[in-house]
């Protein structure tokens, strides 16, 4: 504002010099050096109190969940961290992470809670190769020649049939119509419930991707390109020098950069014009140590999506769990594992994901995770 006045003075001032008479210009020039604004009052320096919290129990209890008070030869569990109290006024003398270790008299045990929570689980009526969400809570998925929509209790809401194997289904997050590609080198696009052909491939696309630029990433043998809607090519990943066979394709809403599941080795993710920023192997770390599962098979990326902060959600085929890692290509946790092979994974405008898990030949058991602000 003062900035504003300023300028306009300086205006009136100009005009005054050209124009104006002695007694205007001297009262123009008196105007502009009058101080308008005071600066501010000179903070005084004070100190701060701290008092301990003498009762913790009852924030402890809120912030990790049901307290379980064990007696004499208890074990904790591996996910349990306990309290030890040794005097007359119950003062917190032992903290320690136990891990099947026997526990002393009045220990308190602060159960953790669970970091991922199932939502819903049930079996789905088709078999499932992708699925993708809509805008209002369902989910699209494709199995063979037919597209299927799925309520989030798994009832059938509506089927549409196709002539060709369906490869890979994609929604734009612009238009929220339904995208997809079939064996037959087509890519199509669903309009008033029937499959609209959009454009051709050269070669058998094995996935698709809309973006928010209303851009169609189709991902081939050995390359991925970039179309307009009416197939003419943008860009594609062999000039910036990456040679993939990609099996999913994902974009990230926050930075809009592309991650692509390269079938059986890793994620390779890329900026919107191709360039290769990092390569995610399934590497699994806490505090750069290695952690150790039961299942250590080689990683085989089936899925890869962001969620709505820009993180990763790749679902590991091989070793049967769900991966959260950071979008710069740190790993974050194992969201979830699972007894059966995961197949396709997706993530609805709520953040609840999606996996489909099941035999070695089709996924047909579907999950919806928690796995944020639990």
């Amino acid at each position: 504002m003062y900035e504003k006045q300023l300028k306009q003075r300086t205006e009136e001032c100009k005009a005054a010099l050209q124009r104006g008479s002695h007694i205007q210009i001297y009262d123009t020039f008196c105007e502009i050096h009058t101080p308008t604004h005071s600066l501010p009052v000179k903070p005084v320096l004070g100190t701060a109190n701290f008092t301990p919290n003498e009762s913790p129990e009852d924030h402890l209890k809120e912030a990790m969940g049901k307290v379980i008070t064990s007696g004499q030869g208890q074990t904790s569990t591996d996910h349990d961290r306990s309290v030890s109290t040794s005097d007359d006024q119950g003062q917190s003398s032992l903290h320690q992470q136990q891990s099947g270790a026997k526990v002393g008299n009045a220990v308190t045990t602060y159960k953790l809670l669970p970091r991922t929570k199932v939502v819903d689980q049930w079996e789905s009526p088709c078999d499932i190769g992708s699925i993708c969400p809509t805008t209002d809570g369902h989910e699209w998925t494709n199995s063979t020649k037919t597209l299927t929509l799925l309520d989030r209790k798994g009832k059938v809401i509506q089927n549409v049939n196709h002539n060709d194997w369906i490869n890979d289904i994609s929604l734009s997050p612009t238009t929220h119509t339904l995208w997809a590609c079939d064996s037959d080198n087509n890519i199509m696009e669903m309009v008033s419930g029937r499959q609209t052909h959009r454009f051709s491939t050269k070669e058998e696309p094995a996935c698709i991707c809309i973006t928010a630029s209303s851009h169609v990433i189709v991902g081939m043998p050995k390359h991925i390109s970039k179309f307009t809607t009416d197939g003419k090519m943008v860009c594609d990943s062999k000039a910036t020098g990456i040679v993939c066979t990609p099996y999913r394709i994902s974009e990230c809403p926050v930075t809009h950069n592309v991650a692509v599941a390269v079938a059986k080795k890793h994620i390779v993710v890329m900026n919107n014009d191709f360039k290769k920023l990092f390569l995610y192997r399934g590497e699994i770390t806490r505090l750069n140590q290695p952690i150790t599962h039961t299942r250590s098979r080689p990683f085989n990326p089936c899925g890869v999506v962001y969620d709505s902060v820009g993180n990763l959600i790749i679902g590991d085929y091989n070793n049967y769990r769900v991966l959260l890692v950071s979008g710069g290509g740190e790993f974050l946790r194992v969201i979830h594992t699972d007894t059966d092979y995961v197949w396709a994974v997706s993530i609805d405008r709520e953040d609840v994901l999606w996996v489909v898990f099941g035999s070695a030949l089709m996924g047909n058991t579907v999950k919806l995770l928690q796995y944020r602000n639990v």
